[in-house]
């Protein structure tokens, strides 16, 4: 049977507000048959669920395609929904129509909006923590209501009510973007939480990422001082008739229990002062202020395309007593989210809970593994409760998110009870697409870690850690985007957030540190802020930058390189074009950027001879990176931890001054190779031709000046080693010994780490691939510090952000959350167990599987849901050999290469007739199925 199933609209299941009026359509197929592949498919739109009434149909349309179709039917309308089904057909059958799935538009034109932006507040301080404006409104429905609809956003977050009810699940509204330029709306359906008559609609604005605490250094104000809310809601009725109920000076407004909300420090919540019914109709709100309308526009507004945040996995803790006498509360998993708790006692009591990711070595909790020498918050992921008084209370935070393992629980009345308190975690729903378990249960836990790290730092943006900074490091995101597609379908998550680094990529085609921006976007309050502050380390650390303008710790090698490398990875594991149409001048502005810097000269080497020689007639040095700040291979295990703002002056001077050529001049290298084959894929030729010949050039110069004949390159650390190797930037007779002397260096080191953020992603691929597979897999299994399994032999369940943040002797070093690490994931799953994408055939549509066995395991599996169903590949040794299973799902292909030799070639091919033997492997071709071989 052959079965039509899981339509996507731009990614989404049945999503509401789309902005495009040409939505990317896609689907799956099963089939209980080997070897199928759709030969034609036919897409019906319509207005009505029933398919009465037919808008577009494609007809038959003989392709295999059945991603990204892109809709044709007649131009979409403002707040259109459209149904749509599919039949395809098969070499053997034809399909039924699929089940209908719906999108629903959003607002196209400005003139659409008759929304004002509304401001809640009066004189504030700038300085303060502020109270939750809550925002009421109640209007009439007649009969006959047909559908209503509901369009919001905010400077600042919001919650909704309609007649006191939450009109969303989704967290974080309207999501974290450069509000600037691109603030998103949402669109609801809220005809089931309307009625006939009177109704309500009431808002709570928090202060978010718009004006709350921000960064490392802690930063408020960021974007503006007030908040604001924009919001209609549209009633359609029998009769065609249609009302709008839109934000203007009808709304009141007034303070109530949340009297602090911010996304680092936490809540103060007074249940003392609780307003009941004030998101209900009929509620007396003559007390209450009418609000400003504000003369914001309309210009930045786009449709959202954030992936929902929402309260996901839950946790009971364990309660413990510390040593030294205090409650803390092990939820037993470090997380991202916040705690539900049930309460009750004597009215004003305040109970305090602190969130941390560890005890010290003494067991005691604490929160000095998070700390940073410049940064003094006085309040830290703490949330304040002052009880009602009114019998069982239940309280969960509204604006603010923590990470953390431990909860330190202060002044809680009575017995502290487990089922009292509730952890909850909170990230971006993706789809989780991928799992890898083997006989190493230290790699299994590992595989979890990683996982749960993706979870943490998955929020709106990808951030480095969900405690001390949550700031979106555009370097962690790019050298981890690659395994983040094995355990989640991220694309949509990239692609929104890669529109704002290009949005916010300067002028001259930098790229910052961090996107979103947290500290250049409110000219006043840089201009403020820079008044008062006299600290020559915060000018360092960019806090005196102007708006529109890079810091000089902006544009680093390996950060700024995710407007290349990102996009491609996206393109390669989902095969979609659209995100390098949309990124392709961004991509191309940063290679020129770095071309650009190449062109001015660093005198500190100007005795060397890339500055006295000359290749076809150009000066070897302007191919070579040696000017600008950059972070370099941050955090290997013997980097000197910048403890001290000593320790961090001399870092930051030094880089300034010597820079970090042979880091950056790689990813120059890298990058400008990459964006000369998004050209190619785009049909730019004359840049595909340009953009190659500069690539031949910085690699030819990179072999001659850092690359000699015994592969000991420069600083003659694994790192560079492991780089070279992996951007191919050695030429072949040079190639095995690099990897020769990179192996020696890893046997030099007891078979211990020692590389940084950005080349440990790659150190397993490159040893397994130059003939070090046993030193690979000895690598991955190594449990004492540095490596990955010693964080897990040490009770880890997130990935650390140093080799060592926790010692061996008990001292705490740094987060316990950042997700860079666990990178290595990516070779468990396109290495151990081989399932890879390959480039001529992106998105899975053709894929390897070519598993790798070695070290201890005995056996190992992955699965990963493609965006054309689910592939498997296992392997297990067994007394006949080793055994493989595999699974291709239908309307894919697999290029299967196995470890064997002649003989079991001889045994395979009346079962693969076009098995071939190469390099030690098994090489054959298989259509969609399940496959068994023991070799």
């Amino acid at each position: 049977m052959l079965q039509v199933f899981d339509l996507q609209t731009e990614y989404i299941n049945n999503p509401m507000g789309l902005d495009t009026k040409t939505p990317r359509l896609g689907w799956k197929l099963k089939a209980d048959r080997k070897n199928v592949m759709q030969q034609a498919y036919q897409v019906q739109a319509s207005v009505n669920e029933s398919f009465i009434d037919v808008v577009w149909d494609s007809g038959k349309v003989e392709s295999d395609q059945s991603q990204r179709i892109i809709y044709d039917g007649p131009e979409l309308q403002s707040m259109e929904r459209i149904y749509w089904r599919v039949k395809v057909w098969s070499h053997h059958e034809e399909s039924e129509y699929s089940q209908p799935a719906f999108f629903e538009t959003g607002l196209f034109e400005v003139s659409d909006w008759k929304a004002k932006w509304i401001e809640p507040e009066g004189e504030i301080d700038l300085d303060a923590y502020k109270p939750a404006p809550y925002i009421r409104k109640e209007f009439s429905v007649k009969k006959g209501l047909v559908s209503a609809r509901a369009y919001m956003t905010a400077k600042g977050l919001y919650h909704f009510y309609i007649n006191g009810t939450e009109g969303t699940d989704d967290l974080f509204n309207p999501g974290f973007t450069s509000y600037n330029k691109r603030l998103q709306y949402q669109a609801y359906d809220i005809t089931n939480l309307t009625q006939e008559g009177q109704n309500a609609i009431g808002i709570i604005l928090g202060d978010g990422w718009w004006r709350g605490s921000n960064g490392a250094m802690g930063t408020k104000n960021c974007f503006g001082y007030k908040l604001a809310f924009l919001g209609q809601i549209v009633l359609k009725y029998e009769d065609g008739s249609q009302e709008i109920i839109a934000s203007d000076d009808s709304f009141k407004t007034s303070y109530g229990p949340i009297l602090k909300s911010d996304l680092k420090a936490g809540e103060l919540f007074d249940a003392r002062i609780e307003i009941d019914g004030w998101n209900k109709p009929n509620f007396d709100d003559a007390s209450w202020r009418p609000v400003t309308i504000s003369d914001n526009g309309y210009e930045q507004l786009i449709a959202t395309r954030s992936v929902p945040v929402r309260c996901k996995e839950q946790f009971a803790p364990e309660i413990l007593i510390t040593p030294n006498g205090e409650t803390v509360l092990d939820f037993g998993q470090n997380i991202a989210g916040w705690v539900e708790m049930k309460v009750q006692g004597v009215a004003g009591t305040e109970v305090v809970l602190i969130h941390g990711e560890t005890l010290d070595r003494e067991g005691n909790f604490t929160l000095s593994n998070l700390s940073l020498p410049w940064n003094g918050e006085e309040h830290f992921q703490e949330v304040h409760y002052f009880i009602k008084g009114s019998g069982i209370e239940r309280y969960r935070p509204h604006f603010a998110i923590f990470g953390f393992r431990y909860v330190l629980l202060k002044n809680y009345p009575g017995e502290v009870k487990a089922e009292n308190f509730t952890a909850v975690a909170v990230y971006s729903e993706m789809e989780e697409t991928g799992d890898f378990t083997c006989s190493n249960p230290l790699i299994n836990q590992l595989v979890t870690n990683a996982r749960w790290s993706q979870k943490g730092n998955f929020l709106e943006i990808p951030i480095d850690c969900p405690t001390r900074e949550r700031a979106g490091w555009t370097g962690d995101a790019q050298l981890y985007s690659r395994t983040a597609t094995d355990f989640m379908n991220v694309y949509t998550f990239f692609e929104k957030w890669m529109a704002d680094v290009a949005a916010e990529q300067f002028a001259n085609g930098c790229i910052g540190n961090t996107v979103p921006n947290g500290f250049a976007h409110n000219k006043e309050e840089r201009e403020r802020i820079s008044s008062q502050n006299t600290d020559p380390l915060i000018a360092s650390l960019g806090l005196e930058e102007k708006p529109g303008e890079a810091s000089i710790l902006d544009g680093s090698s390996g950060w700024g390189d995710a407007a290349v490398i990102i996009p491609w990875t996206m393109y390669l594991c989902y095969g979609d074009k659209n995100i390098l149409k949309q990124q392709y001048q961004s991509a191309k502005a940063w290679v020129n950027y770095m071309d650009a810097c190449t062109k001015t000269a660093n005198e500190h080497y100007k005795d060397t001879p890339a500055y006295h020689t000359y290749s076809d007639g150009e000066l070897d040095a302007t191919f070579i990176w040696d000017t600008k700040f950059h972070w370099g291979e941050w955090l290997e295990p013997d980097f000197s931890e910048m403890t001290s703002v000593e320790a961090i002056n001399e870092f930051f001077t030094n880089r300034l001054t010597l820079s970090d050529p042979l880091v950056s001049t790689a990813y120059y290298a890298y990058s400008t190779r990459l964006l000369s084959e998004m050209a190619a894929i785009l049909g730019r030729k004359e840049d595909e031709d340009k953009y190659s010949k500069l690539y031949k050039k910085i690699k030819k110069v990179y072999n001659q000046y850092f690359i000699p004949d015994n592969g000991i390159i420069l600083n003659d650390r694994q790192a560079p080693n492991v780089r070279t190797l992996a951007f191919d930037l050695v030429y072949e007779d040079k190639k095995q010994a690099v990897a020769d002397r990179l192996a020696e260096i890893v046997k030099e080191k007891d078979y211990h780490l020692n590389t940084g953020f950005l080349s440990t992603p790659f150190i397993l691929h490159v040893l397994a691939d130059n003939g070090y597979k046993d030193m690979a897999f000895r690598l991955l299994e190594q449990d004492t510090c540095p490596s990955w399994l010693y964080a897990v032999t040490k009770g880890a369940t997130t990935i650390w952000e140093n080799w060592d943040s926790v010692t061996p002797d008990g001292d705490l070093t740094g987060s316990l959350n950042h997700y860079s690490y666990g990178a290595v994931c990516d070779f468990l799953f396109t290495g151990v167990a081989g399932i890879r994408p390959v480039f001529e055939k992106p998105g899975y549509k053709h894929f390897l599987i070519k598993p790798l066995q070695g070290g201890t395991l005995t056996h190992a599996s992955a699965k990963y849901e493609s965006l054309y169903g689910t592939i498997e590949s296992s392997w297990e040794m067994t007394d006949k050999g080793v055994s493989y299973q595999f699974v291709v799902p239908a309307n894919t292909t697999a290029t299967v290469m196995l470890p064997g030799n002649q003989n079991d070639l001889e045994s395979l091919v009346t079962a693969f007739k076009d098995a071939t033997y190469y390099d030690g492997r098994i090489v054959f071709e298989v259509g969609s199925g399940e496959y068994n071989v023991t070799l």
